[in-house]
């Protein structure tokens, strides 16, 4: 669970989510759309579901989205579920190849962030997805991806050292970090209608894994066989993050601990979590040095960004497009 803004802008609609169904071609008369790509329909639930998953992510950030801003969010996510549509319409007639094997690689990847198929298969139900929808949004984005690797991606060349090093000195007053610490942590899930025996039942499960993490088992495998979180592939691990970063119980945990320390069970709105560090940092202003590789993904990012928005402007001009 790294809870931060997991939304992604227009120009990196490449990997699309799991509860976010792009479009779909309109078979049923019956379904409600919000726009059409050539034909293809991008339908109201599934807009509607982009924009609850948004305001659901920023309250993991403490931010409130506001009603009177939720009419021009969901004209912006609109304008991105468009954008897909045109960049998944492209890779159709791109010659990608079959991909299906990549299509279920990636499902049983996020099938494994759900700790358990039994898991997984709920939140589907709870979210009302059908499972030849997901693995339609799942190809669609493996298509998106390859199409953007091999024919807009392709054109950039290198980032150059003067890009970077002008990039950092435009940048320096940004580059004072504060402490920060690394964790992993384990999360057992309760949702906000849990009856209190659901509760204690998910407050004994996280005790037991914390002693069996206190005896000398690896946290890494704890988390990534019990864990009920996306982290859990990665063996909970969060990487690095500041104050500010984490909903406060499990920021204020997190930070009270010294390198290897394990936390006692730790309470937030997702649910029990155990919590490990394994490193901190202290505040400090980085080098060009220490950057130089991050600076270059920044500006490589930026560049393929603007292709895509290239792009995608391109693919507008010769389509028809219908906001209904």
């Amino acid at each position: 669970m790294r809870i931060r803004n997991t939304w992604f802008a227009a120009a990196a609609v490449a990997v699309l989510t799991l509860f976010c169904v792009v479009s779909s071609n309109p078979a049923s008369q019956k379904e409600s759309f919000a726009a059409k790509v050539n034909g293809a329909g991008i339908k109201t639930a599934t807009l509607d579901a982009a924009a609850n998953n948004y305001v659901e992510n920023q309250k993991m950030f403490g931010v409130t989205v506001k009603d009177e801003e939720k009419d021009k969010l969901k004209k912006d996510i609109l304008n991105e579920l468009v954008s897909a549509e045109l960049l998944y319409q492209a890779s159709q007639k791109a010659g990608l190849g079959n991909m299906s094997k990549e299509v279920d690689s990636q499902l049983e990847n996020i099938k494994k962030g759900f700790g358990s198929d039994q898991e997984f298969q709920k939140v589907l139900k709870e979210r009302g997805i059908e499972i030849k929808d997901l693995k339609e949004d799942i190809k669609k984005g493996i298509y998106i991806n390859a199409y953007l690797e091999k024919d807009v991606f392709s054109k950039l060349g290198p980032v150059t050292e003067d890009e970077k090093k002008q990039e950092y000195e435009g940048n320096k007053d940004k580059l004072n970090i504060p402490d920060e610490v690394k964790a992993s942590h384990v999360l057992i899930k309760v949702g906000d209608k849990a009856t209190a025996e659901e509760k204690q039942k998910a407050k004994e499960k996280i005790e037991a894994l914390r002693a069996r993490a206190m005896s000398g088992e690896d946290f890494a495998k704890l988390a990534k066989e019990n864990s009920e979180d996306a982290s859990a592939s990665n063996g909970g691990d969060l990487g690095y993050f500041k104050k500010g970063d984490m909903v406060k119980p499990f920021e204020d945990a997190a930070f009270g601990l010294e390198k290897d320390q394990i936390s006692p069970v730790v309470e937030t709105q997702f649910g029990y979590h155990v919590i490990k560090v394994t490193d901190k940092k202290a505040a400090h202003t980085l080098t060009y040095e220490e950057v130089s590789k991050d600076i270059e993904k920044f500006l490589l990012n930026k560049h393929k960004r603007d292709e895509i928005n290239k792009t995608t402007e391109s693919l507008r001009k010769n389509a028809k497009i219908e906001i209904l």
